[in-house]
């Protein structure tokens, strides 16, 4: 009887220690997988730092150029396009492009200008004597 006992209690032995061993195993297999997913976040947050510190450098360096009256024309074209302001007083047009179709066209083609050379015109328009 004294031989089983000592065979159970050395068998108790041994199963709790590899109870306890396994446990710090999947403890440690655990940690160690955390540990990957937090290295990725890191990394995934570092791309992220690094894209927005070159967007802040970009526009930092775009506010550098944008000094005295190149800033004025550029807040004023970024408000006429991007916003549709006007200076009061101002009349704004709206245009709207219809597509022509080809039973909307003339039937008879419009004559082209003659030959005459521009120079020659703008003394007619001027009404200076011809050379």
């Amino acid at each position: 009887m004294r031989l089983s006992f000592a065979w159970l209690r050395n068998a108790v032995v041994v199963a709790l220690s590899f109870a306890i061993a396994l446990y710090f195993v999947v403890a440690f297999g655990q940690q160690a997988w955390r540990a990957r997913q937090l290295e990725a976040q890191v990394a995934e947050r570092r791309a992220a730092l690094a894209e927005l510190v070159a967007e802040r450098d970009a526009l930092a360096r775009q506010l550098s150029q944008l000094e005295g009256d190149a800033y004025r024309a550029y807040v004023e074209r970024t408000a006429r396009r991007e916003l549709n302001l006007t200076y009061p007083g101002e009349t704004v047009l709206l245009v709207q492009w219809r597509e022509v179709t080809p039973e909307a066209l003339p039937a008879t083609p419009t004559p082209l200008p003659t030959a005459e050379p521009n120079w020659a015109r703008w003394l007619d328009v001027l009404r200076l004597p011809q050379p």
